[in-house]
């Protein structure tokens, strides 16, 4: 009897959007001058995008634009999101439209995969070889290739500046007195600025500014990580706070 070999479903290349994030920022362009911050419909969404129905295009470019976090919400109840608006008025090299790009830049999952597989921005043929081992198919590859680079080249990477920040750590940590506070800011701060996709938080103690450098995007497990990283760093805090007496309980 003859062996019935399954029937092997058609290869699907993973998610990625089928828009760079400055094509993104283009197409909804006409969403912001009709609704500003109203809410609205996917219907009028799709036609503020060019189409008269939800058809398999409309749906493509509004999968392209959420991607980026340009949109927020679901169903028929969305928005433009507050960095869509920034990145659309904000002054070209203003610092909060800097901010807003590289946010956006790091939404696709795909994007902050690779974002932390290459030490700057890889070649074209090298990053279009990375996606086909990972089951993309070449014409997808090809495109998600163009997409990804496109992007952050907008948000200022190029061959030989886009790269992870290490500074960023290794500064940090460094104590108070061996900070550079020209102009009252850390100099980590400032070095934060070219770091794609990292987030601060800020506030100020009598004895100096207190500053938290954090991936824009954490998994749980990371989360639950970096919750107990702060656990034994406040222990080493604790053990450097002056008594109410006076002294230094550094034993």
């Amino acid at each position: 009897m003859e062996e019935r070999r399954p029937v092997m479903a058609k290869s699907r290349s993973p998610n990625y959007p089928t828009l760079d994030l400055n094509a993104a920022l283009e197409a909804i362009r006409p969403v912001f001058k009709a609704e500003n911050r109203n809410k609205f419909s996917r219907l009028v969404l799709a036609e503020h995008l060019g189409y008269s129905s939800l058809n398999g295009r409309a749906l493509s470019k509004i999968g392209a634009v959420r991607a980026y976090g340009l949109i927020e919400g679901s169903g028929d109840d969305l928005r433009l999101s507050d960095d869509a608006i920034t990145a659309l008025m904000a002054p070209e090299q203003s610092q909060e439209r800097i901010a807003a790009l590289e946010r956006s830049a790091l939404k696709p999952t795909l994007f902050q995969e690779l974002r932390q597989e290459f030490q700057g921005l890889p070649s074209e043929n090298n990053l279009r070889f990375w996606l086909i081992k990972r089951h993309f198919t070449p014409e997808a590859a090809s495109k998600a290739t163009e997409t990804f680079l496109t992007t952050f080249r907008l948000v200022g990477g190029s061959e030989g500046e886009y790269n992870r920040s290490t500074q960023v750590e290794d500064v940090a940590m460094q104590p108070a007195h061996e900070q550079d506070t020209r102009l009252g800011t850390p100099s980590f701060i400032r070095k934060a600025h070219g770091s794609p996709g990292t987030l601060q938080e800020t506030f100020n103690l009598k004895e100096g500014p207190v500053v938290l450098s954090f991936p824009a995007s954490l998994s749980a497990e990371s989360f639950e990580d970096l919750s107990d990283q702060m656990g034994l760093i406040l222990k080493r805090v604790k053990r450097r706070v002056t008594p109410l007496g006076g002294g230094n309980d550094d034993n």
